[in-house]
C-alpha cells in the first residue's frame, strides 16, 4: 500500500514538474497543462537572432585551437624525448674520458644540433661556457635514470665538481630510437662525437661560443671578418678573456678546415 501511494506521489510530482517546465512533458496531457501555463508568455526573439551557422564555428574554431595546442604540446615532448636520445648516444661513448662532464656534454649536443641542421638554436641562451640550454641540461640526468639508461652522479675532484655517467643496465634500449631518428645525421655525429672525445673541454668551448658568433653574424649580414668574431666572442662573458686572440684565430681555422664552420 505505501509502495503504490509513493509511487502515485511521484508520478503525481513529475507531473507537476512537467507542466512547470522543469522536466521535459512525456504525455499529451502534461504537454496541455505545460501550453496552458505559459500561453501568456511572450517571446522576445523569434529565431532569426540566432546564427546557428556563427555558432557552429565558434565551437568549430575552439576545438581547433585545443587541437591544436595538444599538437605542440606532443611536438614538443617529441623533440625533448629525441634530444635525449641524441644525448645518450653522447654520453655512452663519452661517460669514461676524464674530460667529460656537464660543460663539455651540453657543447657537444649543441654542435652536433647545429650541425646536422636541427633548427633548435631558440633553445639556448648566452651563459658563461657559450650557449647553454639551462632547461635540457637540467633535466636530462632524471630522463636517463628515468629510462634507466645512465645513474648520474656529482664526484668532488678537490677543486671542482664533475657529474659522472654510470651506465645501467637499460642503457641498450635507447639505441633503437637512435637508429630511428638519426639514420642519416649518424656519420656526423660521430665525427663530432669522435673530434672531440679527447680534447679538453675549454677546446670545444671555444669552438661552440665561436660557433654561435659566426650565425649570429650571418643572420645580421655583418661583414664577417676574424676581429668581428674576437670582438663577439669577448662580448660574450667577460670569462671569455681566458681565450688569447690567437686562441681564436686559430679555432677559426681549425673550424674552416675540419667542417665546423658554418655555411652560409
Amino acid at each position: 500500500m505505501n509502495s503504490t501511494r509513493k509511487q502515485n506521489n511521484e508520478q503525481a510530482i513529475n507531473c507537476l514538474m512537467s507542466s512547470l517546465g522543469f522536466l521535459y512533458p512525456k504525455t499529451k496531457k502534461e504537454l496541455e497543462q505545460f501550453n496552458e501555463l505559459h500561453s501568456d508568455f511572450e517571446y522576445e526573439l523569434d529565431g532569426s537572432e540566432i546564427d546557428i551557422d556563427s555558432i557552429f564555428n565558434e565551437v568549430k574554431n575552439e576545438e581547433s585551437i585545443v587541437l591544436v595546442k595538444l599538437e605542440e604540446r606532443k611536438s614538443t615532448k617529441n623533440i625533448y624525448f629525441k634530444r635525449a636520445v641524441l644525448a645518450a648516444e653522447i654520453a655512452s661513448q663519452l661517460h669514461n674520458e676524464p674530460t667529460f662532464g656537464h660543460v663539455k656534454f651540453q657543447k657537444i649536443v649543441y654542435l652536433c644540433e647545429e650541425l646536422n641542421n636541427m633548427c633548435l638554436s631558440e633553445r639556448y641562451a648566452k651563459q658563461t661556457a657559450g650557449p647553454y640550454d639551462r632547461k635540457f641540461m637540467h633535466t636530462i640526468d632524471s630522463e636517463f635514470e628515468k629510462q634507466k639508461w645512465f645513474k648520474v652522479e656529482k664526484v668532488n675532484r678537490g677543486t671542482y665538481e664533475q657529474y659522472v655517467y654510470i651506465p645501467l643496465d637499460g642503457l641498450h634500449k635507447y639505441k633503437q630510437y637512435y637508429q630511428n631518428y638519426y639514420s642519416q645525421e649518424n656519420e656526423n655525429i660521430q665525427y663530432i662525437i669522435r673530434t672531440f672525445k679527447k680534447r679538453k673541454t675549454n677546446d670545444v668551448e671555444l669552438v661552440a661560443t665561436i660557433y654561435a658568433c659566426w650565425i649570429e653574424v650571418i643572420k645580421r649580414k655583418d661583414f664577417f671578418s676574424e676581429g668581428l668574431i674576437i670582438n663577439r666572442v669577448y662580448d660574450w662573458a667577460k670569462e671569455k678573456k681566458k681565450f688569447s686572440e690567437s686562441d681564436i684565430r686559430s679555432a677559426i681555422y681549425w673550424m674552416r678546415e675540419n667542417g665546423f664552420a658554418p655555411i652560409k
